[in-house]
């Protein structure tokens, strides 16, 4: 079968291992205790012997300080159970207690080698039954913080107990938390309680948390009310037989209707994956999973692996990238481009996505979040429903009985993870169209790249065919009456029919549907509706006329657009004329191309590539062209305060340069760096007395400062300035501009009067 839809080949620049493979190291920060509040102090609970250990894994390369990915291992078993116990009994012997984390000393080596340092930490203290019952995140927030002190301080040129070289090469501040089963509602937790904390209160040792990826996310403990602060990506095994019915995506499904998520999330359905096989330690589930003809046979455990390895580089490239062409490089890769219809799959395996955009960047018409919304949508217009019947389901379980009327839900017959709040709609003849009207201030979809729907097709209503996927049409009228349609794909992925068989039930009428049935993303890309003005449209429909009938759960209805442009460049990108006068040696044409491709940012989408910029940036700095070497110092203090310093020490050097040339811009860039960053008030003093004769009011500048100055200083720096000004001039980009040999740019003005 081929996969038109499949990501592209590419790898994000980012991505490439660096260097060799880093090995996994044991570390043992030693034993301690933490303490369990609820328990008084005389109780046996209320001091709790911890053992610090895990896995480390650095880059091999020079260079730093990286970001940092924490890895919560599951609830496993981390000592033995005895004969006739329910629960283990903690502390156990070294010797007999399992070290959970060393399953995934794959990834931890894995993402050192591609420019992160990774820790596995031994969560077993977390996860045990066997001391009490701690109040929830108690033990966590002391264990992490634990782990990650010692961390701060080895970072920081103290002691060192991780056997490998961590002074100046970690960076607490970037941060990321992936988590596996229960490790992963651990990460969540700790993630929006640190987010929390981190408001009005002393500066943290770590965080924010930067992202979170969750494998195999369990929900026991955790209330995922309220979303996610952080980018949230999802993996969940549809063979899952642990976290039987996939209750993780309950994560996703609270993020979607939370009013304050801004954050970028997406759910990635992983076909035929189990869910102990991203735990090198952990054989496949006991549990059995009856009548899953999609489960007869399962991925292996290699294969689970380099799936994970692949998607944890890319999501970390996504967070942690200051590049727009590598982020949008390994967004795509993840199935996020809002431009292009969703994947079937990721890395080469089957998948469905569920991808939610970040709040700037979609506009949602239905969530569905009550049943107002069947008749008003989101942004506040008519939702009309013609030859359809619509029924609103909300979120949760319950039976008929506990909710009168609510068996087209099917929350008793069909397993829906996650359990969202939903439409079902039905038709019984084609033709029917269910339509959101567009008010204006709404209605201009010029800025976005597709229309997002979610759905999935009800496997028990007669209105189905078995085994046959279904069809509809996205239709779009403008202001002028015109209409364009554009139908889904016919084995568009999340239309499929479900796979699995009908069980009798005694107890529930329609029996029981022994597959799992995950609502999935649908895009069309606004570039199929041809013949419609996109600034005037006034509604956008969708058509159930490719299919005489149907019945569909409905989740969301959404018009959404990638944070990051399809074209690198917000203006036209360099002709081929300039680029082989640049390679040719051409300062001003590599000058210009670098500025083109400066990330910048318009209307909420970010444009450029970094790794262009700079590799035109440095040629004609090498060459000592001030005017060059002036604009990359100012990208490079520019990208410093909003993404990385990476490119700053290199851009000062420039500068440098520039300043003995005399550029004009080149001095005031260095004057204000010298007195308000470096502290050096005499070299600003010095910079700013070069304008005494050409430009007197910058020239006074310099008395702002000069109590900061002896007077001593302050002679020697006019009687420097004074010979400088002798034998130089300050000169302008115009000035070099007329110096080197290029038909790409005259002098805009006039050369001053000798």
């Amino acid at each position: 079968m081929s996969h038109p839809t499949a990501a592209p080949a590419v790898e994000p620049a980012e991505a490439r291992i660096i260097g060799d493979l880093p090995p996994a190291v044991e570390y043992n920060l030693g034993d301690t205790t933490i303490v369990q509040a609820r328990f008084p102090a005389d109780s046996r609970f209320r001091n709790m012997p911890v053992r610090l250990n895990g896995m480390l894994a650095a880059p091999l390369v020079e260079g730093g300080p990286f970001p940092v990915v924490v890895i919560f291992h599951g609830n496993h078993p981390g000592c033995p159970i005895p004969p006739g116990d329910e629960v283990d009994r903690w502390p156990c012997d070294p010797e007999t207690e399992q070290p959970n984390y060393r399953g995934f000393a794959y990834l931890v080596r894995h993402l050192a080698g591609h420019g992160y340092v990774a820790l596995s930490i031994n969560m077993n203290a977390e996860n045990t039954f066997g001391f009490g019952e701690p109040q929830p995140g108690e033990r966590l927030q002391q264990l992490v913080d634990l782990h990650l002190n010692a961390l701060a301080k080895a970072a920081a040129g103290g002691d060192n107990p991780f056997e490998v070289e961590l002074a100046g090469r970690v960076d607490l501040r970037r941060l990321a938390l992936f988590g596996h089963s229960r490790g992963a509602e651990a990460a969540f937790a700790l993630a929006n309680q640190r987010d929390s904390n981190l408001n009005g209160a002393p500066p943290n040792i770590y965080g924010p948390v930067a992202g979170l990826l969750m494998i195999a996310p369990a929900v026991v403990s955790v209330d995922p009310t309220g979303g996610s602060h952080a980018p949230m990506a999802l993996i969940l095994p549809a063979c899952d037989a642990d976290v039987l019915f996939q209750e993780g995506q309950h994560f996703y499904e609270a993020a979607r209707i939370a009013p304050s998520q801004s954050a970028w999330a997406t759910s990635v359905w992983l076909e035929q994956a189990n869910h102990n096989h991203f735990n090198e330690l952990l054989a496949d589930e006991q549990m059995g999973r009856p009548d899953r003809p999609d489960c007869v046979s399962l991925l292996d455990a290699n294969t689970q692996h380099n799936f994970l390895k692949s998607f944890a580089v890319d999501f970390l490239t996504a967070i942690f990238s200051d590049d727009p062409a590598v982020i949008r490089t390994a967004m795509i890769r993840l199935g996020m481009d809002s431009d292009a219809p969703a994947q079937d799959t990721l890395y080469e395996l089957p998948t469905r996505i569920a991808t939610l955009a970040s709040a700037r960047h979609r506009l949602t018409l239905l969530t569905p979040a009550t049943a107002d919304e069947l008749t008003t949508s989101r942004v506040g217009a008519s939702v009309i429903a013609e030859g359809i019947t619509t029924h609103f389901c909300p979120e949760g379980y319950y039976t008929p009985a506990m909710l009168p009327g609510s068996e087209p839900c099917r929350r008793v017959n069909v397993a829906i993870p996650g359990q969202p709040a939903l439409v079902v709609v039905s038709w019984s003849e084609s033709g029917g169209a269910l339509r959101f009207l567009l008010p204006v201030g709404a209605n201009n979809l010029h800025l976005f790249g597709g229309v997002s729907v979610r759905a999935a097709v009800d496997p028990l209503s007669p209105y189905n065919t078995a085994g046959v996927p279904q069809r509809f049409s996205i239709q779009l009228t403008d202001g002028a009456g015109n209409r364009a349609n554009a139908p889904t794909r016919p084995d568009e992925p999340a239309l499929q029919f479900p796979a699995g068989v009908v069980e009798k039930s005694e107890f529930f009428e329609g029996g029981l549907f022994t597959g799992r049935v995950p609502l999935t993303t649908i895009r069309l890309p606004l570039s199929a509706f041809e013949g419609v003005d996109l600034a005037t449209i006034v509604e956008i429909a969708l058509v159930f006329d490719q299919a005489p009938s149907g019945s569909l759960f409905l989740g969301d209805v959404e018009v959404v657009r990638s944070p990051i442009s399809q074209q690198e460049t917000l203006d036209a990108p360099p002709s081929t004329e300039k680029i082989a006068a640049a390679e040719a040696g051409d300062v001003e044409a590599q000058r210009q191309i670098a500025n083109v491709y400066r990330p910048r940012e318009s209307l909420g989408v970010h444009y450029g590539n970094v790794e262009k910029a700079v590799f035109w940036y440095r040629k004609a700095c090498a060459a000592g062209y001030a005017n060059a070497q002036v604009d990359f110092y100012e990208f490079a203090a520019a990208h410093a305060e909003t993404a990385s310093d990476r490119y700053l020490e290199e851009a000062i050097v420039c500068l440098e340069d520039a300043l003995r040339q005399g550029h004009r811009q080149a001095i005031l860039n260095g004057a204000f760096r010298a007195v308000f960053i470096d502290g050096d008030h005499k070299t600003g003093f010095f910079r700013y007395a070069l304008f005494e004769e050409t430009e007197p009011d910058l020239a006074e500048q310099r008395w702002t400062f000069a109590d900061q100055l002896t007077q001593a200083e302050i002679d020697e720096a006019e009687e420097a300035a004074a010979a400088w000004r002798a034998s130089n001039r300050i000169k302008s980009y115009d000035d070099f501009f007329r110096e080197v040999n290029s038909p790409f740019r005259q002098p805009s003005t006039p050369p001053p009067a000798p």
